[in-house]
């Protein structure tokens, strides 16, 4: 990749924010990239893989799929770039990827091995304090959850279930879950759940299937049910 072009494409990216042209230069000629180009459809990262590298997205699109520890329902994600695939998954008691990653389309991802981030930490200051920024802010949102006031209506209650189990705060999202486990996890009955889901439907805010919900932005959701 040109020097311009690799510059423009890190610079994309939030661990190499606040970086100078000096620094930069310095980091592409000394980093060892791998640059990857991926078909769609090509498995990228799987679900318990040891997360020993450092994955980003430069181009292209991905779809992210997460389990519930039980294996009982599932959340689909399609992912734009720039995106930085589980950074915290890459140090850290356990370094096992939590989601797959599939591309979609032909797809352009930069990877980093983790000897070489540990490296970067130790030589670029601002890439240190961004590493540090990125995993402090996904351990303070997990840390907030629990917290969280449930809200008192159902959609809402429904809205933040989906939402707490998401990669990424926007874009479309699919939940494949049954009616019985869904009214477990939102704590209502399934005849409840029912009519909010038909309620949301209506609204425009999500579309449904047997054992399968929609919600073509997530962000819209949120807002509406705000």
């Amino acid at each position: 990749m040109p020097t311009l072009r690799l510059f423009d494409t890190l610079l994309g990216f939030p661990l190499f924010k606040g970086m100078g042209h000096e620094e930069l230069e310095r980091l592409a000629g000394h980093t060892k990239f791998d640059f990857m180009k991926l078909p769609a459809g090509t498995e990228a990262a799987r679900r318990g893989d040891a997360g020993g590298r450092l994955l980003m997205l430069a181009g292209g699109r991905l779809q992210a799929v997460t389990a519930s520890a039980d294996g009982a329902y599932t959340i689909s994600e399609e992912i734009a770039p720039p995106y930085i695939m589980e950074p915290e998954r890459l140090f850290g008691l356990h370094q096992e990827r939590m989601a797959t990653f599939t591309t979609l389309t032909d797809a352009n991802l930069i990877a980093i091995d983790k000897v070489e981030v540990a490296r970067l930490c130790e030589e670029f200051m601002a890439f240190r304090l961004n590493l540090l920024n990125l995993l402090a802010t996904e351990a303070q949102r997990a840390a907030s959850q629990p917290w969280l006031a449930p809200p008192a209506d159902l959609r809402r209650r429904i809205a933040r279930f989906v939402a707490a189990r998401c990669l990424t705060a926007h874009g479309r999202k699919v939940v494949n879950i049954l009616m019985d486990r869904l009214a477990a996890e939102v704590n209502d009955s399934r005849l409840n759940v029912s009519h909010a889901l038909k309620a949301m439907r209506s609204a425009g805010l999500i579309e449904q299937g047997r054992g399968i919900i929609i919600i073509p932005a997530l962000e819209r959701l949120r807002e509406a049910l705000a």
